[in-house]
């Protein structure tokens, strides 16, 4: 059952009477009814298990046909009207209510071809308008949730304060270094559940405590996009240390806390990650402490191939430095965030006019290749159309360059001086974190050594741009 609607849409169980009504006109028997209720027939990763019975049922012989309310419904794949084709040329009846497909000669075949691919175009087409404007929500600085997320209304902007109190709870006693596990015992002790009413676990405290909007950020498809318009309910230090805890966790074993750059870098001869190890045999640093380095460590990485290493320290501070002058150049994207807000009310409309103009440009693209519409009709249509969507991009353009950054040599050394204290103050985790941060969208690799000593050459770091290379 369609959730948007159509012309024939029904109940299931109004498409079934109608179907069983199609059965009785054609003097036939009902052999059985399957129903998947809610169930996706677009989503290849959706599960059908009454489709699937099914298919099983027909390609078996148990049955001598199949009626379907719509051929929509029932699936918008033509790799599975493929097997219908098959098991029709065992003598197999093909019919929706209002329809009949004889799947045994070329022009029937064609038909029920033809309105599957209908099915998958308007799925895909679909598809591709909902993801579009999720982005163009969230570039705005809008939530795409679906369910209420905890510490805010339905809206998903406005804040819940009773559940924000419970969010900066939690948070602090994440950062104390108390369990997830306990902080959930203790949450469903006093009677506090979920926005859904339900009890809390350690991986719904984690969910709830790491959500980017918490932060004041947008995510999209897993990336922090825009900022939020409104306040964040963590403020921008504790949001740091929240997300380079997590991010230090990762998956399986948690990255040691003795090493910023662990699994950050990638060696720069085989692309594995480097791992921290300590040097027992070696003398330690001058202040007594254990020497270290990172170490394309074969037996951990399971591919590694031992041929670069580096010194921890060495390593550390030199990346502290790339850190700290990228997030404190007033060009960064960071920096830029509280400009993107400031113009976030002026580009909306024009934002909201541009989407809608493209969409309609597809839409007659798609008219025109389908026949629907002639060639003189649709330059007629588009030829105006183009025009606003160059006048709509030219409108955004000039509200984007009137985003002021202050780039003067004062700006850029007041910033850098609060960055380097900032570097020089935080812990592992939180240096992970501000490495994340500032090298986003980045590969950061460290090459062989060619000079022993004990100063590190730099140019051994070598930053490559992932988004570019993809």
């Amino acid at each position: 059952m369609s959730r948007i609607g159509d012309e024939r849409q029904r109940s299931t169980g109004g498409q079934v009477d109608d179907c069983q009504a199609r059965v009785a006109e054609l003097g036939a028997e009902v052999g059985e009814v399957f129903v998947d209720e809610g169930r996706s027939a677009w989503n290849p990763r959706v599960q059908r298990k009454a489709w699937d019975a099914l298919m099983k049922r027909l390609e078996s012989g148990a049955s001598g046909g199949v009626i379907v309310f719509d051929m929509a419904r029932f699936s918008r794949r033509p790799i599975e009207g493929e097997r219908l084709i098959l098991a029709a040329e065992r003598g197999l009846l093909v019919l929706d209510s209002e329809g009949e497909y004889d799947l045994l000669t070329a022009n029937g075949r064609k038909t029920f071809r033809d309105q599957l691919n209908a099915a998958a175009y308007e799925s895909d087409r679909l598809s591709t308008r909902v993801k579009r404007g999720k982005r163009v929500k969230a570039m705005r600085g809008e939530s795409n949730h679906t369910h209420r997320p905890f510490g805010y209304e339905k809206d998903g902007t406005t804040v819940r304060e009773s559940e924000a109190a419970v969010i900066r709870e939690m948070v602090r006693r994440i950062l104390a270094g108390e369990s997830l596990r306990k902080i959930a015992l203790d949450l469903n002790e006093r009677g506090i559940t979920t926005s859904v009413g339900a009890r809390w676990t350690g991986d719904k405290v984690k969910l709830v405590a790491a959500n980017p909007r918490n932060g004041g950020y947008v995510p999209y498809r897993g990336e922090n996009v825009a900022r939020t318009e409104g306040p964040a309910l963590i403020g921008e230090s504790d949001w740091d240390r929240l997300s380079g805890l997590f991010a230090g966790q990762g998956k399986g074993r948690p990255a040691s806390g003795e090493y910023v750059c662990s699994g950050l870098v990638r060696c720069g001869n085989c692309g594995r990650g480097l791992t921290g190890r300590p040097q027992y045999g070696r003398a330690p640093y001058p202040d007594g402490e254990t020497r270290r380095r990172y170490w394309c460590q074969k037996r951990l990485t399971g591919g590694g191939c031992n041929k670069v290493s580096v010194d921890m320290r060495l390593l550390d501070t030199a990346i502290g430095k790339l850190v700290v002058a990228i997030l404190s150049d007033p060009r960064h994207a960071e920096a830029m965030n509280a400009a993107a807000v400031a113009t976030a009310a002026k580009r909306r409309p024009v934002a909201d006019e541009l989407a809608r103009s493209q969409e309609l440009a597809t839409v007659l693209s798609g008219r025109l290749g389908r026949g629907e519409i002639s060639l003189e009709r649709y330059d007629a249509a588009v030829t105006p159309l183009d025009r606003r969507i160059d006048e709509l991009k030219a409108t955004l353009e000039a509200i984007d360059a009137t985003r002021v950054v202050d780039d003067s040599a004062k700006a850029r050394a007041e910033s850098l001086e609060v960055w380097e204290a900032r570097w020089k103050e935080a812990n592992a985790g939180e240096k992970r974190s501000m490495f994340t941060r500032a090298l986003h969208g980045k590969r950061v690799k460290i090459m062989p050594a060619t000079v022993r000593g004990p100063v590190f050459d730099r140019s051994r770091i070598v930053v490559e741009d992932i988004t570019a290379a993809a």
